[in-house]
């Protein structure tokens, strides 16, 4: 998004309206789908100096669960967009498409998970517990975090 800066008011002025998805730069990524475009709702005003961007982004996104390993569909959303650029001399634009991009992947959870309800993938077979319950059988013997589980905090 670029913001002419002989267009804004005194006042300030309000920008909403789209990036394409193809700003985000995740084409290619297997675990991240932008399934829509970077929507924004912003105030930009210039404060002596500079110009000030704080406003609302919202994206919406097909994540992959790090429980289950299933898509599903989520909307991060940064809703405290903020930013300040310093206006040099003979400044006519100033682009924040960067800074939206950084803000919302920033927004994204590591570790994204479809629900908190969400029982994950079966240590031994693999089959995802969200759907049946599998037929595996508990393994025999200690634990590899039985000295772990025995720590009192």
């Amino acid at each position: 998004m670029r913001i002419e800066i002989a267009k804004i008011s005194e006042e300030g002025d309000k920008y909403e309206g789209e990036e394409p998805r193809e700003v985000l730069e995740l084409e290619k990524d297997k675990f991240i789908d932008p399934s829509g475009s970077i929507h924004y709702d912003l105030f930009v005003q210039r404060v002596s100096d500079q110009l000030v961007v704080k406003g609302i982004l919202q994206v919406k996104f097909y994540l992959l669960c790090s429980r289950c390993a299933e898509f599903f569909s989520t909307t991060v959303v940064d809703s405290s967009f903020l930013r300040a650029y310093k206006l040099e001399e003979g400044t006519e634009v100033v682009d924040v498409t960067r800074d939206m991009r950084e803000a919302v992947l920033l927004k994204i959870p590591p570790y994204p998970v479809c629900s908190a309800e969400c029982h994950g993938l079966c240590r031994q077979c693999g089959m995802n517990l969200n759907k049946g319950i599998c037929s595996c059988v508990p393994p025999e013997g200690p634990s590899p975090w039985d000295d772990l589980n025995r720590l009192k905090i």
